[in-house]
Order: structure tokens, then sequence, then C-alpha cells
């Protein structure tokens, strides 16, 4: 009954006007199947953070999800290196920081890759722009 409340939330969301929403599957082993929603894109100034929420549905798979991001722009940082998606976790919520001497971009796509366990993983990206 959860399970299926949360996906109906997800594909509610992905309906609502402007929140259109993109997901990518990967399917393995025994039914396994791991699916991340296209995270929002993100603005953040010189100094400041914003969180990025990452939203995956797993079946079959009752173990943590790795969360990795790559490709963030020159002085933006992942304050949470270690955290992952627990069981019954559908939203994981990240916090980007900006440094002080960051680059500034506009829409610099980053990558986020959840990975689970063997070898499934699932990659989506969004954009990053810095602002002064």
């Amino acid at each position: 009954m959860k399970r299926s409340l949360v996906l109906s939330a997800f594909a509610l969301a992905c309906l609502l006007p402007g929140l259109g929403c993109t997901t990518t599957s990967a399917n393995g082993s025994g039914g396994k199947k791991l699916t991340m929603v296209k995270p929002m894109n993100q603005t953040l100034k010189r100094g400041d953070t914003n969180k990025v929420a990452i939203s995956i549905m797993r079946e079959g798979i009752t173990s943590e999800v790795a969360v990795r991001f790559d490709n963030l722009p020159k002085g933006v940082k992942v304050i949470e290196t270690d955290k992952k998606a627990h069981e019954g976790e559908y939203i994981v919520n990240y916090t980007l920081f900006a440094a002080n001497d960051a680059g500034l971009v506009t829409g610099s796509v980053v990558k986020v890759t959840a990975e689970g366990p063997d070898g499934l993983a699932v990659t989506e990206t969004f954009e990053v722009s810095v602002k002064e």
C-alpha cells in the first residue's frame, strides 16, 4: 500500500504543470529495478548553498543505494559525500555549496548516479548555474 502511494505521488508530480519530469531506469537480475527522476536544475550564488532532491524508486532492492555527483562546476561541491538512500527512502536531499571563488557558469551539465547492488546503476543529468 505504501509503495503504491509513493508511486502515485511520483506520477502526480510528473503530471503537474511546470513539473513535467523524466525518469531513467535500469533493470537487473531477479526483477531488480532502479529508477531515478531527473533532478531540478539549480542556480547558486557564490558562497551559498542549495538543496537538490534526488528521487529514487526501487523494486526488489532492499540494500542502500549510493549516490554520486560528477562534473560539478569548478568550486561547487556536495556537502554530504557519504550519504546514501536507505530502504524506504524515495527522496534524498543533498546540499550543493558554491565557494566564494566558484567559477561563474550557466547551465553546466552535472551527472548524478545512483548505484545499487550487483552493478545496477542509473544516471540522470541536471544543470547547475553559478552567479555572482
